[in-house]
């Protein structure tokens, strides 16, 4: 029992210790795996014809531009309902590269029959510093019938 006691009172001065931070090194990325990376298999838009087009994974990023998706990765994306029951959708990005990348990102949402429940959002831009992240955030206006959501990424338009 007094071994427990000592065991616990360790355990707790050391989480009640000030903690160090800790440097992380700079970013690498590995572009390859990020573009080998399969798609999750859930609901997705295809074409009306057969093989027309790639399918668009729903609940995902969609990078709209070859050269960006070279220079950044998705490190998270995100969603939540609010208290208002609209869907607020978060992505993370992370630039790869040693010079300041800007892109613009924007969000559809759908119901269940991938019907979109209004317009897409504006596209809104996002400045990643080098080797730095970003977030790019979206709001439904939609609420109990938003199903699924798109993220459409592409190079910052002037």
């Amino acid at each position: 029992m007094r071994t427990y006691l000592l065991a616990a009172i360790a355990a707790g001065a050391l989480l009640a210790a000030p903690s160090q931070a800790r440097e992380n090194r700079p970013v690498k990325c590995d572009m390859g795996d990020a573009k080998r990376s399969l798609s999750a298999g859930g609901p997705a838009l295809v074409a009306n014809v057969p093989s027309a087009m790639t399918p668009i994974d729903l609940n995902a990023v969609q990078m709209t531009d070859k050269k960006l998706a070279n220079r950044v990765v998705v490190e998270g994306m995100f969603a939540r309902r609010t208290d208002t029951n609209s869907v607020e959708v978060i992505t993370r990005f992370v630039n790869c590269t040693k010079k300041t990348v800007e892109l613009d990102a924007r969000s559809s949402f759908m119901d269940e029959n991938q019907v979109p429940t209004e317009d897409s959002t504006y596209w809104k831009k996002v400045i990643l510093a080098p080797k730095a992240t970003g977030v790019y955030r979206g709001l439904s206006i939609g609420r109990d019938e938003v199903k699924y959501y798109l993220v459409e990424v592409r190079t910052s338009q002037p």
